[in-house]
């Protein structure tokens, strides 16, 4: 599986922290918002019922439930609050229903902001109205009798709604805060990630060219300090790179001058045989130049048998030295075949073949021993009769002066065919001796 890009798992983990952080603190600000709403709410109500205890305490003496029952009608108009009066459980005056209806309300004693008011004096419940279909905050307190008024409990009602409808909005506004927060992190985000992409981008793009010729020395520009180390290192490398592929360039055009000029055919194989770079002299040695040698075997190429085994030999010792032998060539050439063994940078074994033509040099010593064959044939026979007319000449000279010249002129005429002779090998040699000098 390939991985994925170091930018794209950046951006990621960094929009995942950043949406982790923001439903965080949406939630975490969000509750605390509607806790301290909560509190500011039930704090205000709880001053409304003391209020509305005080303007009913200010309004005694009451002339009975009646009195009661229209003063809280319109205190209930006045706040916009539920208000009920409960004396020993039993609903005395109630602002939201008829005195009939009201009378018909169940015991209130067991209701939870009844019985703690009656017990502290204050009380406080939140729970949902059957009758108002709804959540409601019911605030009570216990006040003491008055005129007209007895010991009983005063509580108020509210809805819910409101503190509802306001945290709705409050959540919608931090909502929209935090969804602006993000977007303008996620833009922040991606514009530096872009940013940094680019900025290695055109690093890169400028150490690409430091190898070529055209390119820049070095890195002179870069957007900030925090990339001087990056471009220093840079720059080391690309000085130390150029001066390397300067001396290997210097190499290689000398290897390639000295191969170019060497009359010698040269060739380099690998562990199979296979030439793998040659020199031009191997081009006009093999039988047919014009297949390409490289990318072929020994054997394939036209350097025979006996070269194709020499190099398996040469690969199947352990420590195999350098190889000397004479061999004869698919295209009839004979080559004094020199094998050197060496090893690459990454240890790979390989070979150099070089191939002297020695076929001039063959040729003329055939020449010369056919030469000396025939001459030694030709000059014998004259030779043989010029000696022995000479030794009869010496030891036992003739009396008669006519038999003498006879022999002295035999001599003559045989040193004049041997003359002849060797005028005629020497006519026959000089061609083929000046074919094989120009041919070494």
């Amino acid at each position: 599986m390939q991985p994925r890009p170091y930018f794209t798992r950046l951006l990621a983990i960094s929009l995942a922290l950043l949406f982790g952080a923001a439903v965080f603190i949406f939630y975490e600000t969000s509750f605390n918002a509607q806790a301290v709403q909560l509190k500011e709410f039930e704090e205000r109500e709880a001053n409304t019922l003391r209020v509305v205890e005080w303007l009913l305490a200010s309004k005694a003496p009451y002339s009975g439930a009646e009195s009661l029952r229209g003063q809280i009608g319109e205190l209930s108009k006045r706040f916009g609050i539920r208000i009920t009066y409960i004396e020993d459980g039993k609903v005395l005056a109630e602002s939201d229903l008829p005195p009939a209806e009201a009378d018909k309300m169940e015991d209130h004693s067991t209701r939870p902001e009844v019985v703690e008011a009656v017990k502290t004096g204050f009380g406080q419940s939140n729970r949902y109205s059957n009758t108002l279909q709804t959540e409601m905050l019911y605030v009570a307190t216990s006040m003491k009798g008055t005129a007209g008024l007895p010991d009983g409990v005063l509580r108020i009602a509210v809805p819910f709604s409101a503190v509802q409808k306001s945290l709705s909005e409050s959540r919608s506004r931090f909502l929209a805060v935090v969804a602006a927060m993000v977007l303008c992190s996620v833009v922040l985000v991606v514009f530096l990630v872009r940013r940094t992409q680019a900025m290695l981008r055109s690093f890169g793009q400028v150490v690409g060219d430091l190898g070529r010729e055209a390119a820049p020395d070095k890195i002179r520009v870069y957007p900030g300090t925090e990339f001087k180390p990056l471009v220093d290192s840079i720059n080391v490398l690309a000085k130390q790179a150029r001066k390397s592929m300067r001396h290997l360039h210097e190499t290689r055009c000398q290897y390639e001058a000295v191969l170019g000029k060497m009359t010698d055919a040269v060739a380099v194989l690998d562990q199979d045989g296979v030439i793998l770079a040659h020199n031009a002299a191997l081009e006009s040695l093999l039988d047919n130049p014009a297949l390409p040698p490289v990318g072929r075997n020994v054997l394939e190429a036209g350097l025979g048998l006996a070269v194709h085994n020499a190099v398996r030999e040469a690969y199947g010792q352990d420590s195999s030295g350098p190889r000397r032998f004479v061999t004869t060539l698919l295209g009839g050439k004979i080559a004094d075949v020199d094998l050197v063994p060496y090893a690459t940078a990454k240890g790979k074994p390989r070979l150099i073949l070089v191939l002297h033509d020695i076929t001039a040099m063959k040729n003329a010593e055939l020449i010369l021993r056919e030469f000396v064959i025939n001459a030694s044939h030709q000059l014998r026979t004259p030779l043989t009769s010029i000696q022995g007319y000479a030794a009869t000449l010496l030891e036992s000279p003739p009396e008669d002066m006519e038999q003498a010249q006879g022999m002295l002129s035999t001599i003559l005429r045989k040193s004049q065919d041997m003359s002849a002779v060797v005028t005629e090998l020497l006519d026959t040699a000089a061609p083929q001796a000046e074919s094989a000098r120009r041919q070494s």
